[in-house]
Formats: C-alpha cells, structure tokens, sequence
C-alpha cells in the first residue's frame, strides 16, 4: 500500500528491498503516471490483488483473516485515486484520524479496526501512549491463523516431556503424537530434517524445518538461519526432496502472540528514506509536504493443537500398505523454524521461529 504513494528513491528503496521490481509487467509504466497519481494497474499491484483473492477465499476448517490499512493524520489531504487503488487492490483503506489531538482516541480506533477484522483474536495492537502526537502515518498489518490437521493429533497421545534448549537447558511442554504418512526431506548440508503437515482440504500446510545438532550452549537453528535463502527454501521443499514416508511426528503445543514494530528492521533492510522526515517521497498519497511513515507494526498469532479430523484419517487408514514400511522420526523436542504455506499459489503466509515453550 505505501508503494502505490511513494515516488523517486523513497520507491526505488521499497521496490530493491522487496524485489518488488523483478515481478513488475511493465517496468516502463510508472512513466505514464504524474506525481499525483498512483498505479492503477498491472504490476506487483495486480499480482497482489489476485494473491489476496486466492488466499482469501473460505476454506473448510481453517480460520485465516488478513487485515491491512493505513491511518492517516486528519490535516493531511488525501488524493482520492490513491483511496481507491488500496481498496482495489489489497481490500483497504487510508482511514483519516485525529492524531495530533485525540491521539488515544486514534488509538483505541486503530485497536477496534483490528480486533474487529480479525474476529476478536487480535487484540490492543497499540498499547497506551504508543501514539505520538506527531504522527502522520501509520501502517498496520494483522493476521491471524488457525487450521485443522487433515489429519489430527489425538489428545490421549499428547504427553508432557522436555524440549531442549539446548545441551544443558531444557524445559517441559507438551508434545503431540502421531505416526502416519507425512512428506518429508533428509538434507545432509545443513543437517536438517523438512516434513509438511497439511491441514484441512490440503489448501495449506505447515513445513516444519528441524536441525539435527544440538550444542552445548545453543542448536543448529543459528547455523539454519544463517545458510537459509529463498532458493534454498524451494529446494529442500521440492518434489525431488520432499517423499511420502511413514513418519512418527513429535510436535508440541504452542500458541504465539507476537508483536512488532518494523521500522529499524525495515531500515536495515535499506528501506530509510520513508521514515527520514527530509528525505521521503510520498507524493503519490498527499500534496502536502512532510508526509512520512512514522511506525509500521505487525502483530501476528498463530496456535498448533491436536485439532483435525476423523473423515479425512479413514481415508488415510485405507491407503496404507498391507506390510508394515521403515518408519521414521521427526521429533521436534528442540528449536525448529515453521512455515505455513498457501499451497495452490505455493505463498507463504507466516513464517516463525520457535525456540522456547
């Protein structure tokens, strides 16, 4: 959304960051468009709007809500091609707010909005005070994720054990069961075991990336991190990799709540200029000088259980070899990466880290 409005190096900054550039159509045709106006068609825009239609479309025992807008300061004039084009194109709008005099009152609005997209399961994203009075922009991001097993864990296997740390650490949690038929990749370098959990109807799964190592002070999700890249990521998840296997899965419980605020991260990346009040250009938003992004925030939950369904485990049973085949493990009793992936447009949705219960 603040690309359709950001212009000259302020855009050039957000396209380099995100990549934004090496998906666009047109590459010519932001030339066709003053500083007032913003992108109407084509290009990641387009893109996004199609994306958002595939993954918001109801699915059969999964829970998933997005909520994007941007809250503006209410002295600041908008121009009205940009309202439409981020209610065109990602399900929003710029919503004008009183934020240099009833900047609690911005607040709890900003607050109400999201709870109220997100069915109540996102709650107090801007805590007390966390509203300058000088702020002119504000972006938000909520989702929120819960989906069933296709096939479930059952309760009677959940038992409590440890998950380590690390060599000398460790805590109790607990840790789901299940033997059955899951996907899942052997990479050697770095030791990591992959596996995909669908959920319900198949439309999305979880793919859990696990290291093998556990060290003394710390586990081979530091060395995971630092080797991962997009292109790894594809690799490991490839139909080459990835074979159906019996596996008996160990997973624990858990549910995150996290909360962030993106504008150091967002700059590191090498996205400065929108946040620098000399430097950025948000003239495709607003006439008026001085516009700026002052806080981007993203608050996300995501919650794993037993749930799942019968129906679906009958048909899994039905599949299954007379002989009994080599069965393996994939016990995630220590730090593990997760991602929940949009199957049918290969996206994915969230991406975590778990480390500790």
């Amino acid at each position: 959304m603040v690309l359709l409005g950001a212009r000259g190096n302020t855009l050039k900054q957000i396209e380099k960051v995100f990549h934004f550039g090496e998906v666009l159509t047109d590459t010519t045709q932001r030339a066709r468009y003053p500083s007032e106006k913003c992108e109407e068609a084509g290009g990641v825009h387009s893109q996004f709007q199609a994306l958002l239609a595939a993954v918001g479309e109801p699915s059969p025992g999964c829970f998933l809500t997005t909520a994007n807008r941007l809250f503006g300061e209410i002295t600041y004039p908008f121009f009205q091609q940009y309202l439409d084009s981020t209610k065109k194109f990602y399900r929003a709008e710029l919503e004008a707010v009183d934020f240099k005099y009833t900047k609690e009152e911005a607040r709890e609005k900003i607050n109400f909005w999201v709870e109220n997209e997100t069915k109540g399961k996102i709650r107090d994203l801007f805590a007390a005070g966390s509203i300058d009075p000088s702020t002119v922009l504000v972006l938000v991001n909520a989702i929120y994720f819960k989906g069933k097993w296709a096939v479930e864990f059952k309760k009677e296997d959940t038992k409590e054990t440890y998950f380590r740390l690390n060599k000398n650490e460790r805590k109790t949690v607990q840790m789901m069961f299940r033997e059955g038929y899951f996907k899942l990749a052997i990479i050697e370098e770095p030791k990591i075991k992959v596996i995909e959990l669908p959920y319900f109807n198949n439309e999305l799964s979880m793919l859990i990336l696990l290291p093998e190592v556990v060290y003394e002070d710390f586990t081979g999700l530091e060395q995971l991190e630092n080797t991962l890249t997009y292109e790894k990521l594809a690799e490991w998840t490839s139909l080459d990799k990835m074979q159906q296997l019996t596996v008996k899965v160990y997973l624990p419980q858990f549910k995150m709540d996290e909360s962030y605020v993106l504008n150091k991260t967002l700059q590191e990346m090498g996205v400065m200029n929108v946040f620098d009040w000399g430097k950025a250009d948000l003239s495709g938003i607003s006439r008026k000088d001085g516009l700026v992004m002052s806080k981007a925030i993203h608050k996300s939950s995501v919650e794993v259980n037993e749930e799942g369904t019968e129906a679906v485990a009958a048909t899994q049973v039905v599949a299954m070899p007379l002989s009994r085949p080599i069965s393996y493990e994939f016990k995630a009793d220590h730090p593990f990466l997760f991602f929940i992936r949009h199957n049918p447009t290969n996206t994915i949705l969230f991406f975590g880290r778990y480390s500790s219960p």
